[in-house]
């Protein structure tokens, strides 16, 4: 903004995931800037003493190149930098850096700087679009540090972690509009709501954010982790539409864990598809650790299977399984876990493009026979247990679809079987791939989930992690489900606490014995 002849002030600010100390040397050190911001075409330090710095630069400022000569004095028992340009492109150009101490326990960095373009007939004209490039070029500098500093502290990790960050975060999303409009619903406070074509767009703009701190989560042995709920800005029905906007979002909603300095992030939902639909391309965005959590999501599925199987007194080598989504990461991992249970698995896809694939993943697997299939509603016609593993927004079979005496396991997120209104009592559906939990997991975001006691398994995936230290990408990338790490993650899981969640089918509860009685009205 213009002060007075032709003078005008900049000032930026940024909350930087690092100590005072590590911020200060950070700037001391300007030859090492054109590395962080390409913009910064060159910096040279001319001379340097102990409280002074004189260097020169040539920055490309929104395609104007501006060069100058500066004086730096270091004033470091106040944690401050001034600056002056003695001579350049500017007639005027100066401020200073200061940093404060956060509560976050990051810094605060602040910029501010005056300036004077020196051209009198281009004052008033062009004076404030010089202000404007300078303040964006400070904006994407104190990014640029904020990058850095984050990079350095998740490369520590490996050596050091509980010294540098620890505990998790979660992302989640609605799983429709409806949802999404649920949400404003529950904190309106009284007024009125907004078009949903209103919302769905502000939604669709805004940016992820913290829904919930969650403080000392608690492991059964007594240890206890702290974590975060954050929302992403996405509905499923963005990924088809604009999957590259749906992938910025993701990056940064684990850009703001990474702010936060968690351990770890799990990727919730269609969080994950976007993630790993860009694989290792999305990992060179962030640096946190990141996991989809779909291995104990997968194990959790296989055992509540399995338990089911029990209850229904119907014998698992004799069964036959249809999986749909059964060539995706969850479907594939619970072929895996059970081809050497059952006696036939048929898995489904949209495209069949991965069903030689799957077939020889699950012949290395076990004995089961295999059989593919397009046709959802076919595959599942005739099978004793079916896995519903397809991410997808819409119903993709029907409740009428199964056979009497069906075991039907619902994965999928948002799930659409086992939310689905219906009075058939021959056939047990649950939601699958669900933890019992420690302690209380309490949102101001509906998870549809029965009680706080329960929770998604890519959730409880991260929450585990964090409470054993380990942070690392324990489920990413398809087909690296294996075996030995689902029942290493259900180890580790059990050893804190977090077991098979019961059954329930929509948010009703069904005991064992209800179970029992579906056996017999089959």
């Amino acid at each position: 903004m213009q002060k007075n002849d032709g003078i005008y002030a900049v000032s930026v600010s940024r909350v930087l995931p690092a100590k005072r100390w590590q911020v200060l040397r950070l700037l001391t050190r300007v030859q090492d800037f054109p590395r962080f911001l390409p913009s910064i075409l060159e910096c040279k330090v001319l001379s340097r003493e102990r409280k002074r710095v004189i260097s020169s630069w040539l920055v490309e400022m929104e395609k104007i190149p501006i060069s100058w000569t500066e004086e730096e004095i270091l004033d470091l028992r106040h944690f401050m930098i001034r600056f002056r340009a003695l001579k350049g492109d500017l007639e005027r150009f100066e401020g200073f850096w200061k940093l404060e101490e956060h509560a976050s326990g990051g810094t605060e960095l602040f910029v501010e700087a005056t300036l004077k373009l020196g051209i009198p007939v281009f004052e008033v004209v062009a004076g404030g679009i010089i202000a404007d490039k300078i303040r964006n070029y400070f904006d994407s500098l104190l990014r640029a540090f904020e990058e850095e500093l984050s990079k350095r502290r998740y490369h520590r990790v490996k050596d050091r972690p509980s010294q540098q960050v620890g505990g998790f975060a979660v992302i989640g999303h609605p799983y429709n509009l409806q949802h999404l409009i649920d949400f404003f619903e529950a904190h309106k406070q009284g007024r009125t709501i907004q078009s949903p074509e209103f919302l769905a767009k502000i939604f669709e703009e805004a940016p992820s954010f913290e829904a919930d701190a969650i403080r000392e989560f608690r492991s059964a042995n007594g240890k206890t982790v702290n974590g975060s709920f954050i929302v992403c800005n996405i509905i499923p029905d963005m990924l088809d539409m604009d999957i590259e906007k749906a992938v910025r979002k993701v990056v940064d909603a684990c850009k703001l864990a990474e702010r936060c300095g968690f351990g770890i992030v799990a990727l919730g939902g269609f969080t994950s598809i976007a993630g790993e639909r860009y694989g290792d391309e999305f990992l060179k965005r962030v640096h946190i650790p990141v996991t989809t959590g779909n291995t104990l999501t997968a194990a959790l599925a296989v055992e509540q299977v399995k338990k089911a199987a029990a209850l229904m007194e119907l014998d698992l080598s004799q069964a036959s399984v249809t999986i749909l989504g059964g060539a995706g990461d969850i479907g594939s991992a619970c072929a895996r876990g059970l081809a050497d249970r059952v006696r036939e698995i048929t898995v489904t896809s949209r495209t069949g493009k991965s069903f030689g694939w799957i077939k020889k993943e699950i012949a290395k697997a076990g004995k089961a026979k295999v059989r593919t299939s397009l046709n959802n509603r076919a595959a599942v016609k005739n099978a004793d247990i079916v896995i519903a593993a397809a991410s997808a927004h819409k119903s993709i079979v029907d409740v009428s679809d199964f056979k009497p005496g069906a075991i039907v396991c619902d994965i999928g997120y948002p799930k659409n079987i086992s939310y689905s209104k219906s009075d058939r009592q021959d056939i047990l559906v649950f939601s699958g791939g669900i933890c019992e939990i420690p302690c209380e997991f309490r949102t101001s975001f509906d998870h549809s989930l029965p009680t706080p006691k329960v929770l998604f398994g890519c959730f409880s995936e991260a929450i585990v992690l964090a409470l054993e230290e380990r942070y690392e990408r324990f489920s990413w990338g398809k087909g690296n489900i294996t075996k030995e790490k689902m029942a290493e993650i259900l180890g580790l899981a059990a050893k804190h606490g977090f077991h098979p969640a019961p059954f329930f089918w929509g948010e009703r509860l069904l005991s064992d014995d209800e179970v029992k009685a579906i056996r017999i009205e089959a």
